[in-house]
């Protein structure tokens, strides 16, 4: 590289650390400057250095009620190995793979296949150990069969990987270590942390919750999000059903996803040191590794995580077979490929354009490439039919991951993809005015060209939980792109992700997850842009200083609730609000609460009725009249006495009305909400004798709620029943008469 263009590239990076460090971190308004400084004082000893985590019971005297979770999550990350073991064997066996990348796509495609078995045998009812067991075994003992027929064949070469002229420094792998050991250990710890996510707590966890004290997986039409695809919410399922309890096999679920992170970190070193050398690898897994998202991710179960790794997992191997001669190897292995890539559509939808689109096109794009380059035309002709078996090989491995989903959908809703596209399948449990509502919720508010560099920004400086190193070092790597041709590749990938991001979805923050291992990547590979010691010196010492700051900003509470050592029972119960507390107290078992306005249920301990914003109001079945007017008319209620009759069929003895999140869907721009629902209604049951006066569970200041929220309360039919002098009532419980 040129001395100029290695100076704009210095440039670029002392820059971007500069801005980055600038920025003032959002909710709260902390600026990163602040944070250094607060570094610094700890250094010097002027303040202790610790977690942010409220003073309560903590210590390793705690450890033994993590001892059971971390068992049960070995015992399923056991089975899902058993089931990695016979694909690896199976079609991986004469591709010449590292011991790393081996593990990695084992242990991916087994999570994988792990989560398939939990959903076939919820769906015929049988969730118990030995369901789960029985096929984990069998596939044992197959690749053992597998194994031992092969030892009478040569072993596998060992793999071609980046060589590299010069020295490389063995220090390098002993810092990582030194830093990544202790990371990953806090990273697990945090894994047991109790849920404190609305849309966990709704339905990540919920789903399978409802699904574990059933004992079989159903259709839920109260949530619709549990139509979902759901391959990782399968592992928390798994868990359940491993621990017999829903509360601690939602734990031992989220260690067994923290799984993920520690795979991606592998995906992340392996890719890196095939292509680019080992200090590649090792300091594309420590970016990785010590961005706080990484540890976001762990203590909060999204489906983001196996989204992320069944990305990287896919197109390390995807990258692998492209140098492969074609033949019965490569053909075979494209059915692991189809499968990682189908797994990731199995984690979230975004799967299929985020990560199965890209991988096919990137696979067919060089093959084809390569399939020009011959003369002569008959062996042309004969290497793109081989083309075409490996794609049919290629879909029917991402059949296998994503159509048990797809056929369960087909069957309980008749759209193969519910609740997306309505109108291209329809759906039974759908229609045209939850549509609208739906896709106005989950579009991008906006499309403008002239918007995008503030997009940018806001993912690349002003995210709160980003690092500097992804797009400070990660965007120099396309100077590598005439070199290496694994950079055209990563550079190409997560330019696609970014631009879905920004086109095809509502751009929240954690949806480009998915790109942080190919940034990381690309921050690594910034090492070989010139082998010059005061560019190397430069580089590691940005990457420690950034690696420095992560691994500080990850001990506070602006990361996510980390418990530590903490007491797992007080832990737990600060997570749950005071008016669920208040409920899983005092309510007898022969209780049963509809809970109106509220989704967020995981943590109840009692019988409920509830419906998600975007399913058909509980409340309004009971209520309603029938063959009333519509919404925009006069809504007429059923007589008390047949209001009465169905509480009492459906065994509701409790009404909870929450308030406050029926406003925080009215509000201008957010979801919406039933119009029945309003507190006229309630007093009108009250009045007949149907309800009786309510206790008042949470409450909220009425004057320091903004204009906004007032005028909306204003507009609900009886909202003075709401306000008491200054208070707003913002959580009701009535009792059934």
């Amino acid at each position: 590289m040129s001395p100029w263009l290695l100076a704009l590239v210095v440039a670029w990076v002392i820059g971007f650390q500069w801005l980055f460090f600038q920025q003032s971190l959002q909710d709260p308004d902390i600026p990163r400057t602040d944070l250094w400084l607060m570094l610094a004082d700890e250094i010097l000893g002027v303040e202790s250095a610790g977690s942010e985590t409220a003073a309560t019971a903590a210590g390793p005297e705690f450890l033994s009620q993590r001892v059971p979770i971390f068992i049960g999550a070995l015992c399923l990350l056991g089975l899902a190995l058993a089931h990695g073991w016979l694909l690896d064997e199976a079609f991986l066996s004469g591709l010449s793979l590292t011991g790393t990348e081996r593990f990695v796509t084992a242990a991916g495609s087994g999570l994988g296949l792990l989560s398939t078995v939990t959903l076939v045998s919820g769906l015929a009812g049988h969730l118990n150990c030995t369901v789960l067991i029985v096929p984990s075994v069998a596939s044992a003992i197959l690749a053992l069969v597998m194994r031992l027929r092969r030892r009478s064949f040569p072993g596998v070469l060992s793999p071609q990987l980046a060589m590299n002229n010069e020295r490389e420094p063995r220090w390098i792998p002993v810092l990582v270590c030194l830093i990544g050991i202790p990371f990953l250990v806090y990273l697990f710890l945090g894994a047991v942390s109790p849920p404190t996510d609305f849309d966990v707590r709704e339905y990540h966890l919920q789903g399978p919750k409802e699904w574990f004290q059933e004992g079989r997986i159903s259709y839920l039409r109260h949530n619709v999000y549990t139509s979902f695809p759901f391959l990782s919410e399968m592992l928390c399922l798994a868990g359940m059903v491993v621990a017999n309890d829903w509360w601690t096999g939602a734990l031992t679920g989220q260690v067994l996803l923290a799984v993920f992170q520690l795979l991606t970190s592998l995906a992340v070193y392996s890719t890196g040191r095939r292509w680019f050398g080992g200090t590649v690898g090792w300091l594309s897994l420590l970016i990785y590794l010590t961005t706080p998202w990484t540890l976001r991710i762990s203590l909060i179960s999204y489906a983001e995580g196996a989204l992320t790794f069944y990305l990287m997992a896919a197109l390390m191997l995807s990258m692998i077979l492209v140098r492969q001669p074609q033949g019965q190897v490569r053909s075979r292995c494209q059915m692991v490929v189809g499968l990682l890539a189908g797994s990731a559509m199995a984690s979230k939808y975004t799967g299929l354009i985020q990560v199965i689109i890209p991988v096919a096109l990137s696979w067919v794009i060089s093959s084809w490439r390569m399939s020009c380059a011959i003369d002569v035309s008959d062996d042309r002709v004969r290497m793109r039919r081989e083309l075409c078996r490996e794609g049919l090989i290629f879909a029917a491995g991402v059949f296998v991951a994503i159509g048990p989903w797809l056929v369960k959908n087909c069957v309980e809703t008749g759209n193969p993809v519910f609740p997306m596209a309505y109108s291209v399948f329809g759906g039974t449990e759908w229609n045209e005015s939850l549509n609208e509502r739906w896709k106005r919720a989950h579009g991008a508010p906006e499309h403008s060209l002239e918007r995008m560099p503030q997009h940018f920004l806001d993912a690349a400086v002003r995210n709160k939980w980003t690092s500097s190193l992804l797009f400070g070092l990660g965007l120099p790597s396309v100077l590598l792109w005439r070199r290496r041709l694994a950079i055209r590749v990563i550079v190409l990938t997560a330019a696609w992700g970014f631009f879905t991001w920004w086109a095809l979805t509502h751009r929240i923050d954690r949806f480009w997850i998915p790109m942080i291992p190919l940034l990381s990547l690309g921050a690594g590979s910034v090492w070989l842009l010139s082998p010059h010691r005061s560019w190397r010196w430069l580089l590691l010492t940005t990457i420690l200083a950034s690696t420095t700051f992560n691994v500080r900003f990850c001990t506070l509470s602006l990361v996510g609730f980390h418990v530590d050592l903490m007491d797992l029972d007080e832990a737990r119960q600060m997570t749950i609000r005071s008016d669920i507390q208040v409920l899983n107290r005092e309510l007898s078992r022969d209780s049963r609460v509809l809970m109106v306005g509220e989704a967020e249920v995981f943590d109840a301990e009692f019988p409920l009725l509830y419906n998600t914003v975007f399913d058909d109001s509980v409340f309004e079945e009971i209520a309603k009249a029938e063959h009333s007017g519509p919404v925009e008319g006069p809504v007429e209620m059923k007589s008390a006495e047949a209001i009465r009759a169905e509480l009492q069929s459906r065994g509701v003895t409790h009404v909870l009305v929450n308030w406050k999140e029926i406003l925080r869907y009215r509000l201008p721009g957010s979801y919406g909400y039933s119009e029945f629902v309003q507190p006229s209604r309630f007093q009108t049951l009250l009045e007949q004798g149907v309800l009786t006066e309510p206790d008042c569970l949470l409450r909220a200041d009425w004057e320091l709620m903004s204009e906004m929220e007032r005028g909306v309360v204003r507009e609900w039919q009886g909202w003075e029943l709401l306000v008491r002098g200054t208070e707003f009532r913002s959580v009701l419980l009535y009792r059934v008469h």
